[in-house]
C-alpha cells in the first residue's frame, strides 16, 4: 500500500477521536493498542490518578538496552469558537493537504508511526523501538513525566528520543523551558471611601506585576542563547481579574503568569524572586491590616528547557534527514522531560507548527511520507549493534 494512502487512513482513524485535554483518550489508546498488536508489541499504560487517561509506551523487538524512541501526544486542543469549513473530526482532502483537529499538532506524527511501524518490525531489530504516547501536553506537559521517568530508570536506556511537535521535519535541538502559574491575592474588602481601613487586592497585584515587569527588563539585559528568537528569558502576566464593584476595596485579584526560560538558566530561581518580593515587599503592609489577607503564588506546570545534545548524535540525526544544521526554538515540548529523564531527545516532526490550534488546521500528505521514510531509516539504525 502506497505511503501516503496508508498514513492518511490512521490519520482520518485518529482524528476521528475528539480527545481534546478535557476528556479521556482511553478509546483512542484502545484504538492504537489494537494498531499494534499484530507486530508483537508490548504494552504499558501509565493512568493518570483518576484513571481516565493514559500515556502510552509500546514497545517492538528485542528487550534490551538502546533502541530509540518516538514520541507524540494523544490531546488536542478545543475546536469551540473557530471557524471551521467542516467537521474538525473528520479528516478531508483539500489539495495536497489533509484537514482536521490535530492534523498537525500531533495525530499527524502519530499516523507516521503507526505506518512506519510495519516496516519497522519486519526488520531483524538487535534493538528495541518504542512508541511513547502521552497525554495533556496541550495543558502544560503534564502527563507524560511518569513515562518518561519510567523510561529513564527502566534500565532500557534509548539511544534517543524523537518528539515529534511540527517543525517542518527540521531538527530541533534546543528549546525554552517554561514554567507557568496563578498568582491569587486576598485582601479585605469595604467602601472606597476609607481605602486605608482595608486591603486592595487589585492594587497589591499590581505592585507584583510591577515586579515582574522589573524582572522582564533584567532578563531582556541577562545571559543568552543564541539562535533563540529572542535569544534572552522572557516572563509576563496574561491575565487578569479582580474586584466587584467600582467603589467596593477589592476583595481578590487573581493573575496568570508564565515565564519561558534559556537553556542552563533557573526558572525556579526566577519563582523564588516573585514569592520573596511578594512575601518580604508587598505581604507586610497588607497583614497589618489584616493577618488574613495574603499572596499565594501557584504553579500549574513546569516545562524544563531542551539543551543540544552531543555534536556526534545530533549529526547522525542530521544525515538520516538530509539537513545541513539543527535549529532553535522558544517554545517548549516534552523533549526537554525525557532529556531531563535520561534520555537524548530531538524534536522533529511533519508540518508547520503555524498550522497548530488554527481552524481549518492541516498538513501536507509530503510531509507526512517524508516523515514515514525519516522514521523508518531510524528503525533500521535498530537493527546494527
Amino acid at each position: 500500500m502506497p505511503i501516503e494512502h496508508d498514513v492518511t487512513r490512521h490519520l482520518a482513524d485518529l482524528v476521528a477521536f475528539p480527545t481534546v485535554s478535557a476528556v479521556s483518550n482511553l478509546a483512542l489508546l484502545d484504538h492504537l493498542e489494537a494498531a499494534v498488536a499484530p507486530f508483537g508489541a508490548r504494552i504499558r499504560r501509565f493512568p493518570n490518578a483518576e484513571g481516565d487517561k493514559a500515556s502510552l509506551l509500546v514497545s517492538i523487538g528485542p528487550e534490551t538496552k538502546g533502541g530509540v524512541v518516538f514520541s507524540g501526544h494523544t490531546d488536542v486542543v478545543p475546536t469551540a469558537g473557530q471557524a471551521w469549513t467542516g467537521d474538525p473530526w473528520t479528516l478531508r482532502r483539500e489539495g495536497p493537504r489533509l484537514i482536521g483537529r490535530g492534523a498537525t499538532d500531533m495525530k499527524g506524527f502519530l499516523a507516521c508511526c503507526l505506518s512506519a511501524l510495519p516496516e519497522i518490525a519486519a526488520r531483524p531489530l538487535k534493538r528495541p523501538v518504542h512508541l511513547a504516547f502521552s497525554y495533556d501536553e496541550e495543558v502544560g506537559c503534564t502527563g507524560v513525566g511518569a513515562m518518561a521517568d519510567w523510561v529513564g530508570a527502566s534500565g532500557l536506556a534509548p539511544r534517543l528520543a524523537i518528539i515529534g511537535e511540527a517543525t517542518s521535519l527540521d531538527l530541533v535541538s534546543a528549546h525554552k523551558g517554561g514554567l507557568i502559574g496563578w498568582a491569587r491575592v486576598r485582601g479585605k474588602p469595604g467602601h472606597s471611601s476609607q481605602p486605608d481601613r482595608y486591603v486592595n487586592a487589585v492594587m497589591a497585584a499590581a505592585e507584583l506585576v510591577s515586579e515582574i515587569n522589573r524582572i522582564r527588563a533584567d532578563m531582556r539585559n541577562g545571559p543568552q542563547f543564541e539562535g533563540l528568537d529572542p535569544p534572552y528569558s522572557t516572563i509576563q502576566v496574561n491575565q487578569i481579574k479582580g474586584g466587584l464593584h467600582g467603589n467596593i476595596v477589592a476583595e481578590s485579584c487573581d493573575f496568570f503568569w508564565e515565564m519561558r526560560i534559556i537553556p542552563g538558566e533557573d526558572d525556579l530561581a526566577v519563582l523564588d524572586r516573585i514569592r520573596r518580593y511578594a512575601s518580604e515587599v508587598v505581604e507586610p503592609a497588607m497583614k497589618a491590616v489584616d493577618p488574613d489577607c495574603g499572596i499565594a503564588i501557584d504553579v500549574q506546570a513546569r516545562i524544563p528547557g531542551l539543551k543540544p545534545e552531543a555534536d556526534a548524535l545530533t549529526r547522525q540525526v542530521l544525515d538520516l534527514l538530509d539537513r545541513p544544521a539543527p535549529r532553535y526554538v522558544s517554545y517548549g515540548t516534552e523533549a526537554g522531560i525525557f532529556q531531563l529523564a535520561g534520555t537524548p531527545s530531538f524534536v522533529v516532526g511533519p508540518g508547520d507548527i503555524a498550522d497548530a490550534h488554527q481552524p481549518d488546521e492541516g498538513i501536507e500528505i509530503g510531509q507526512l511520507g517524508k516523515c514515514v521514510v525519516f522514521l523508518n531509516r531510524l528503525g533500521e539504525s535498530c537493527c546494527h549493534d
